[in-house]
C-alpha cells in the first residue's frame, strides 16, 4: 500500500512539474497581436573568450587583442556603425604600444541589427558583431613593454559603449461624441487606464491613462521610465547619424537623464494637441520636446487633445517616440606577470668548468700552458 501510494505521489509531481513549465513557458510568449516583442533590452555586449586573455606577460613578448562582441537585443533599428562607438579604459595604451586613438571610439564591424517580429510573429534574433581594439586595420596587436610594471599587476580593462537608441510605444485614447455621458454600449471608456506597448529598450513608456475634461476635449498622460543598468543622455537631433555620450564631468551631469520625446496623434488642427513640457509642431496632432529631464529615473507625460473636428465615436493610437544616447559598460581583470631579467652570477665558476688564466677565478699558485688554460700544473 504504501508503495503505490509512493508512485502516486511521484506521479503528481512530474505532472505539476510539467504544468509550471508549460505555464512558464507562456507567461514568456508574446500575443501574436502585440505590436512590439517587448522588454528592457538594448545593445548587449560581452569580451570575445582569451581577448583580452586572463594573464598576460610584459617585455613585449605577449601580443593580444580586445575583442568586444555586441548584439542588439532591443528592437530599435540603427541606421549604420557610427551609431554605436566602443573605447577602452583602465590601462595608459602607451604602456601597450598604441596611442589613444586605437582604443577610442572604435565602431563595429557591422550594423547591429535588432530582434524583430515577422508578420506572422515569429521572431528573428539578433545578429552578433564585433569591435577590435586596435582596430582590424591595425596590424601591430597590444604588447605590454618592458619596465612598465615591476611586479605582477592587475588590469582592469573596461569597455564603454557608447549608443544611440529608441523606444516606440502605442496607447490607445477613446473619442466619443458624449464622452461626459457616454452610453452604456459606447464602443469604449474614455476614462481609466488604458493598455500601452512599449518596444523593448533600456527606456519604457509605462501607465497610460485618460480622463476627460471638456465635452470635446480630453486629457491623457504616460510615464517615461529608465529601466536598464546604463546611463541616459540627452538626443537634440535624433537624425545624427552618431551616437555622442559626453565625457567632461560639468557635460555628464547637464546632460545626464534627459530624453528627446515626440507624441503623435494625428488629430485636429495644428495646436490642438498640447502636452506639458513639450512644443507644438507645424505637423497636426505632433508635439516634441528636446531637453526632457528625467527624476529619479521618472517623468510623467499629461497631453490634452482637442476633439472639435471629430464627428465620430472612435478609438486611436497615440504614438510615442523616445530618442536618447545610451552608456553602459563592462569589466574584465587581466593579470599582468613581470618577468624578472636573468640574474649575473659572481664568485667561484660552477663546478666542471675552468676559469680564463689571469682572472680572479683562477685557482693561486699555478701556471697555464700558453695555448691555453685548460690544464693546471703545479
Amino acid at each position: 500500500m504504501n508503495q503505490k501510494s509512493h508512485i502516486v505521489l511521484i506521479a503528481l509531481g512530474v505532472v505539476l512539474l510539467l504544468l509550471i513549465a508549460g505555464c512558464k513557458g507562456k507567461e514568456d510568449e508574446k500575443p501574436k497581436d502585440f505590436p512590439f516583442l517587448g522588454g528592457t533590452k538594448g545593445l548587449e555586449m560581452e569580451f570575445l573568450k582569451d581577448a583580452p586573455p586572463d594573464e598576460i606577460t610584459d617585455g613585449d613578448v605577449f601580443p593580444f587583442r580586445v575583442v568586444l562582441s555586441v548584439k542588439n537585443e532591443g528592437e530599435f533599428l540603427l541606421d549604420n556603425q557610427r551609431q554605436v562607438k566602443s573605447s577602452l579604459k583602465g590601462f595608459l595604451p602607451e604602456d601597450f604600444g598604441k596611442t589613444v586613438n586605437s582604443i577610442k571610439d572604435q565602431n563595429p564591424a557591422d550594423v547591429p541589427t535588432p530582434r524583430q517580429k515577422d508578420a506572422e510573429g515569429n521572431i528573428i534574433e539578433a545578429v552578433e558583431t564585433f569591435v577590435s581594439f586596435p582596430p582590424t586595420t591595425d596590424t601591430v596587436d597590444l604588447k605590454l613593454g618592458s619596465g612598465k610594471i615591476s611586479g605582477n599587476t592587475e588590469f582592469t580593462f573596461r569597455a564603454d559603449v557608447c549608443y544611440k537608441y529608441g523606444t516606440e510605444a502605442v496607447g490607445k485614447i477613446c473619442i466619443l461624441q458624449n464622452m461626459i455621458s457616454p452610453a452604456d454600449d459606447a464602443i469604449c471608456d474614455p476614462r481609466g487606464e488604458k493598455a500601452v506597448f512599449s518596444s523593448s529598450s533600456p527606456l519604457q513608456v509605462t501607465k497610460f491613462r485618460q480622463s476627460v475634461v471638456g465635452e470635446k476635449k480630453l486629457q491623457f498622460s504616460f510615464d517615461i521610465e529608465h529601466k536598464g543598468k546604463g546611463k541616459l543622455f540627452e538626443d537634440k537631433t535624433p537624425t545624427n547619424k552618431e551616437a555622442v555620450c559626453p565625457t567632461a564631468v560639468a557635460d555628464v551631469r547637464a546632460k545626464e537623464d534627459e530624453v528627446h520625446v515626440t507624441v503623435k496623434t494625428g488629430l485636429g488642427t495644428v495646436g490642438s494637441l498640447v502636452c506639458v513640457g513639450l512644443k507644438s509642431q507645424t505637423v497636426v496632432g505632433e508635439v516634441s520636446g528636446e531637453e526632457l529631464k528625467l527624476v529619479n529615473g521618472k517623468r510623467t507625460i499629461t497631453c490634452t487633445q482637442d476633439t472639435t473636428n471629430v464627428n465620430t465615436d472612435l478609438e486611436r493610437n497615440v504614438n510615442i517616440q523616445l530618442r536618447f544616447n545610451y552608456l553602459e559598460n563592462i569589466d574584465k581583470k587581466v593579470l599582468a606577470k613581470h618577468f624578472a631579467a636573468a640574474p649575473v652570477i659572481s664568485g667561484p665558476s660552477p663546478i666542471g668548468l675552468l676559469p680564463i688564466c689571469g682572472t680572479s677565478g683562477a685557482p693561486s699558485g699555478t701556471h697555464c700552458k700558453a695555448s691555453s688554460c685548460k690544464e693546471f700544473y703545479d
